[in-house]
């Protein structure tokens, strides 16, 4: 046993290794770790580049983080303590007690007595003469044409219109609805009554008929069918159903009463009597 053991870490790759032994459960794998140069060369070269960042960098980053520090405390301290209120002052100071009455001021005696006297000299130099051209370049001659030459040709159009809807109301009537008013009372009234009567005529004689049949009928098949029921159907049934009743109803009953029942309870009787319970009917 001590052999295969000595053979098996003789041929493992890290036999003899200060490694640790591999974990049941192997996690994901470490990064490989580069192994760092030593020697005289690098330890020369080390030691001053660390010295010269103690000595220089170092303090130049810590400076430079008290001035980001510093910064930041003087501008919130200017803002807060002299901007703002600087920009407020001034904000107060020329919009509020310059700019605003100053614009009040102009609005009132400036620029709205501009705006009257423009709105006046707009309304009397430019509005009142557009107007009298416009009134009497357009208004009164399309007036004068309407009444002279327009209202005219209108009402000659509107009496034509009317002429030839007469016209053509009298030739309408004249060609359609007199010949049609002849031919309705002439033709289609007496044609209408004439069959009118006729299928009136006709409804009469088809109930005549009717009734006619109707009692032909009665009379030979109504009639004599009844008589036959009453006299002869029915007393022969009677007399059928009294023979049927005396000739096999009544013997059946007797033979079933005084036969078969006694019969049948001494079968059951001596069927028991032999087998030791009732009979069993299958």
């Amino acid at each position: 046993m001590v052999e295969n053991r000595s053979d098996r870490n003789d041929r493992h790759p890290y036999a003899g290794s200060t490694a640790a032994p591999r974990s049941p459960h192997p996690g994901p794998p470490a990064p490989a770790r580069r192994d760092e140069p030593d020697g005289l060369v690098y330890d020369l070269i080390r030691w001053p580049a660390r010295l010269i960042a103690l000595v220089i960098v170092v303090p130049l980053q810590l400076l430079w983080q008290g001035l980001v520090l510093v910064g930041r405390g003087l501008r919130t301290l200017l803002w807060t303590w002299f901007l703002r209120p600087l920009l407020l002052g001034l904000k107060r100071l020329l919009w509020d007690w310059f700019l605003t009455p100053l614009g009040r001021l102009l609005w009132r005696w400036v620029i709205n007595p501009v705006r009257l006297a423009l709105l006046f000299v707009f309304h009397y130099a430019i509005a009142i003469p557009l107007r009298f051209l416009v009134a009497w370049l357009v208004i009164v001659p399309a007036q004068w044409l309407w009444r002279t030459v327009l209202r005219p040709v209108v009402h000659a159009f509107a009496g034509a219109l009317r002429l030839a809807g007469k016209i053509a109301a009298a030739v309408l009537t004249a060609l359609v609805v007199a010949p049609a008013r002849w031919v309705w009372r002439a033709v289609v009234v007496p044609v209408s009554r004439i069959v009118a009567e006729a299928c009136r005529f006709a409804m009469r004689v088809a109930n005549a008929i009717g009734r006619g049949i109707a009692a032909v009928f009665r009379v030979i098949v109504v009639v004599p069918t009844a008589f036959v029921w009453r006299t002869v159907v029915i007393p022969v049934a009677r007399v059928a159903a009294a023979v049927w009743r005396v000739t096999v109803v009544v013997p059946v009953r007797w033979v079933n009463r005084v036969l078969w029942q006694p019969v049948a309870r001494a079968g059951r009787e001596i069927r028991g009597a032999l087998f030791g319970g009732p009979a069993v009917r299958r």
